[in-house]
């Protein structure tokens, strides 16, 4: 009997213990504290209904909030595009195929303390924007911030900044996420101006060190076609590859892929033999 009412005695406290560690984490420290000193003085059955609705409670505030918080990354991520890895079908092509371990290992190990880093090269219509905004739609779910958008538009809305005199606020827009990533680099040739400006968000991010994803059509020795010259081209892409997986894509093009299993689907076109 006295063991059977120790057990009972050492289970309650770790209720107590839980429901109190559930109110420190939604910030409710002190609420949790005084509770937890009133509980010493409640009748056992008292005590035992008080902690399970607490619990119940605390418990869906904290879902709610999280529920909030991933919409919010989600919004403010202006991905233009959902694109999650689900609907991604690596078995496409032989160059899917070849990164799937890869890109899927630093998929699944994305947490606020491990911000995801990764280029990916090749052709336009392989997916790389894909398999880009699908990383940060998971960075999203752990409730971190990104933001999606071109290089063509951060360089033109730094360009403005920079002659509107708003150039610092401008560029800790892009500072500020911890995964910002940087569609089509290289669609469209920067002058020293905006290679210098480029050049300053980069080696921001690569101090700091937050998650970079970038796309690109260009192969990195030729990285002086998008930029001024070389030495710039040179020092951007040692920042963006320094601690980055690189997925090197070639091949048919994932666009036209899916078009024809969208076809086939739909009995507008017969398998090809």
């Amino acid at each position: 009997m006295e063991m059977e009412q120790n057990q009972s005695t050492h289970h309650g406290e770790a209720e107590i213990d839980q429901v109190e560690a559930l109110l420190t984490e939604l910030r409710l420290k002190h609420w949790g504290f005084t509770l937890k000193n009133d509980l010493v003085e409640m009748p056992p059955a008292e005590k035992t209904l008080i902690l399970k609705h607490i619990s119940r409670w605390a418990s869906t505030e904290k879902a709610e909030r999280k529920a909030a918080l991933i919409s919010s990354r989600i919004r403010t991520a202006k991905f233009k595009r959902l694109q999650t890895i689900d609907t991604f079908d690596f078995s496409h092509s032989k160059a899917t195929q070849t990164i799937q371990k890869n890109y899927l290992s630093l998929y699944n190990t994305i947490t606020p303390k491990n911000l995801p880093s990764a280029v990916f090269t090749g052709n336009a219509g392989l997916g790389k924007t894909h398999l880009a905004r699908a990383l940060g739609f998971a960075a999203c779910q752990q409730g971190i911030s990104v933001l999606f958008l071109t290089a063509a538009e951060m360089v033109n809305q730094l360009s403005h900044a920079q002659r509107v005199f708003n150039l610092e606020s401008e560029l800790n827009r892009y500072r500020r996420p911890q995964v910002l990533i940087i569609d089509e680099l290289g669609y469209v040739s920067l002058d020293a101006q905006a290679s210098n400006l480029f050049f300053q968000v980069i080696s921001a991010r690569h101090d700091l060190e937050l998650g970079t994803i970038a796309t690109t059509n260009i192969p990195f020795g030729k990285f002086n076609q998008i930029f001024a010259n070389d030495a710039i081209a040179h020092a951007i892409v040692d920042r963006l590859v320094n601690d980055a997986e690189i997925f090197f894509m070639e091949g048919t093009s994932y666009r036209e892929y899916q078009r024809d299993q969208k076809q086939k689907k739909t009995g507008q076109i017969s398998p090809s033999n």
